[in-house]
Order: C-alpha cells, then structure tokens, then sequence
C-alpha cells in the first residue's frame, strides 16, 4: 500500500489522535461528576463503577484494534481512520446529551457504559493506524512523523486538562466540545487522498497472518508495556501518592503535569526530525531512552521516598525526557517489525493489547511494589524491570541499518 505524500494531509492524522484522546482523558479527569450524573452520588458502587467507567475502554481496546486493523488493510488506512473517528465522535457527542440517572434510571448507566466501550473501540483503532499511517508516509521521515503521532496523545491529554479545568462543574459542555471538534476534524479528514490496493485475501487468512511473527509479537508487547507503564505509573498513579502523602494541592500538581505534557507535545517531532535529518539509529535512541529510565527511575523512587515535592518533580522531568527518546521511535519500530498484507492489524493489535493491558494495571502494578518492599521507592522497581526487558529486546541494530540504508537511496 502506499500514500498520496502530500505534506499538508499528515497533521489533520495527528490532530485526529489528539482529539480521540482529549475525549478518552475528559472521561478520566471528570470521572466523579459523570458516575454522579449517570450512577447517582447516593449509590454504594459510586467508586466501583468509576472504576469500571475507567476501565472498561481499556478492555475493549484490543477489539477495536483488530476490528479496525483489520479495515485498514482490507480496504485502506483512510477507511479505517474515518471509521473510527466517527465512532468516537457519535459516543461523545451521546454523553453530551444522555439523561442523567434521575430520569432514565439504570438505562442511563448503561448507555454511559456503551459509550466508554465505544470510545475504547475507536481509540484501540485510531492508534494502530496511524502509527501504521505515519511509518508508510515518507521513508525518509518515518521517525519524524512517528513522534508526531506520539507527540498528539499528550496534546490531547493537555486539552483534555484545560478542558476539565474549566468545565468542571458541567461535564456535557466538555464532551459537546469535544463531539463538535471531531465532526469537524472528519469533514478535514475526509479528503485524505490514498493509493490503495485492496489485497485479495479473506479476514480468516488476514488473521493468520497478524500472528505468524510470534517473536516480533513479544517484543511489539515488551515495547508497549514500557511505553504505556513508565507514563501512567510515573504520572498518574504518583499524583495520587504526591496528594496524599506530601499534601500538595491537586491544582498545584496539575501544573507540573501540563508542564511535562507541553514537553511531551513538543520534543519529539523536534528529537524524530534531528533523528532522520542526521540518519540517527532509531534503535540506538530507544536504547539510550530506555537505559536513561533504568538510571533514572531510582532517582523519583529516591525523591518520593524523601518526600521532598521539588526533587519528585526534577526526578519526573529526568525521567520522562529519556522516556520521550524511547517512546518517539516506537511508531517506526512497530512498522519495521511486521511487514506484509496484515501489517495495520498486527501493529494495532499487539500494541492494543500490550498497552492497554499495562495501562489498565499500572497503579495496581506500582502499588503492589511498594507494598511488597514497604517503602516509597519501590515504585521504581516495575520501571527497572520493563526498562531491562525493552533493552534486551532492542539489542539488534541489523534491521535498523537496513532501514537507514534503504532511505539513503530513496
């Protein structure tokens, strides 16, 4: 399959994965007032079903993955980017304008639950695609454009912030908000031109064919892990540990987020695009990012330990600048190591699989590590070990320099 490379087509790619996760954060951070309007603030499982709200998108994830990967190699990537923004932006837009539970009763909990399982049917989709979008492209900036994809979720999550922020008190506002800049982003999206030829082979076969690269398969869900675990243990779940122990005001650690999420949406198109111009071994910066987190880890460990708030926050920014160096490659990564007709399926599955799964268990993860230990500094234990297993897995530079060849004489 190859694409139209005209440049102007690419950003309204990444614009597109930033808003699926604006929608999918916004469920997140205004989780408390939603389970009230759609589960009732008298209910015994107030806090069971905020959890369920959270994490049901993730289970589902992996589904939408294949489901949508699947589109994208049967009948093109643009099918299936379409496809799944569209669904994204119905199920915001329904939790907009769904009843609250005081006049539909329990059928207002249950379409909110159908339309978490949308929003994670479509994310599981969009993501898979449009690294598999980005690594097809341009050969010569696949690093480049890979960052980009990266770069867009945490410029979603950042939106998702101000958005919170401002609509705490009336949540509708935020996913009307939401709902609306999808439509309008499908309508730019719609006139992605691409050159496609559908293969001549049946779902069945396709399937098959997503699973033949069984080592490939392991290492793709190593690398997911250590994508997804290191951000939310290090970010999300530690929120909660800095709040409770250091008593730091929410809004005080909300600003340290969007100041790491504003260098999470800027450094890497501007790291990828240094990689490509100067013919960087994607390889070697996903190393030297993942030693960089084994080496620094300890450090944030050592900060929350001491309960000294500007040494976490110092530790934080150490360790999720060499986290960027790893996670900006990662498109290019997945796209070099599956190849042929079940490709988008293949990446979005096992990255879906991986990624979800390791996010949906991250505070658990890093919560039983310091229970185990019986201290603080034992949250960076499960980032030394994903650390230690994504080096391992990324201790070949064969496919590396034939790539680099290849775009050399392109």
């Amino acid at each position: 399959m190859t694409m139209q490379r005209s440049g102007n087509k690419f950003p309204i790619i990444a614009l597109g994965v930033a808003f699926e996760h604006l929608d999918v954060m916004l469920a997140s951070l205004l989780a408390s007032s939603i389970v009230n309007e759609f589960v009732g603030s008298d209910s015994d499982f107030k806090l069971l079903y905020a959890y369920i709200g959270y994490a049901i998108a993730f289970l589902f994830r992996p589904f939408g993955a294949f489901c949508f990967g699947c589109m994208g190699d049967l009948y093109g990537r643009k099918t299936s980017l379409i496809a799944s923004m569209t669904l994204m932006s119905g199920a915001t837009l329904a939790l907009a304008f769904i009843p609250g539970v005081h006049t539909l009763g329990v059928a207002s909990s249950i379409l909110f639950f159908v339309c978490r399982i949308a929003q994670g049917l479509a994310v599981g989709g969009e993501y898979g695609t449009a690294m598999t979008y980005a690594y097809e492209f341009n050969p010569n900036y696949r690093t480049f454009f890979g960052a980009c994809v990266i770069a867009s979720t945490h410029l979603g999550g950042l939106c998702a912030s101000i958005l919170a922020v401002y609509f705490a008190g009336n949540f509708r506002f935020a996913f009307l908000a939401g709902g609306l800049t999808g439509c309008f982003i499908l309508l730019f999206r719609s006139c992605i031109k691409e050159d496609s030829v559908t293969p001549s082979i049946k779902i069945g076969r396709l399937a098959k064919e997503s699973v033949k690269n069984k080592k490939g398969i392991v290492e793709a869900l190593i690398v997911a892990s250590m994508l997804v675990l290191c951000f939310y243990g290090s970010l999300i779940y530690l929120n909660e540990l800095i709040h409770q122990d250091l008593g730091i005001p929410r809004s005080e650690i909300f600003k340290s987020n969007a100041l790491l999420l504003v260098l999470w949406a800027i450094l890497p198109p501007v790291l990828g695009f240094v990689a490509d111009k100067f013919a960087i071994c994607y390889r070697k910066m996903m190393r030297i990012g993942a030693l960089g987190v084994l080496f620094s880890s300890p450090l944030l460990g050592a900060a929350l330990a001491l309960k000294s708030y500007p040494a976490i926050v110092a530790a934080q920014i150490v360790m999720h600048l060499f986290h960027m160096a790893f996670c900006l490659c990662t498109p290019r990564f997945f796209g070099d190591l599956f190849a042929g007709q079940a490709r988008n399926t293949t990446i979005s599955t096992t990255y879906s699989i991986g990624a979800s799964c390791t996010a949906a268990l991250a505070p658990m993860i890093c919560h039983v590590s310091i229970a185990l230990f019986h201290t603080k500094f034992a949250i960076c234990i499960p980032f030394i070990v994903i650390a230690m297993a994504s080096i391992v897995v990324l201790k070949k530079e064969d496919i590396c320099k034939e790539t680099i060849l290849l775009n050399s004489t392109t």
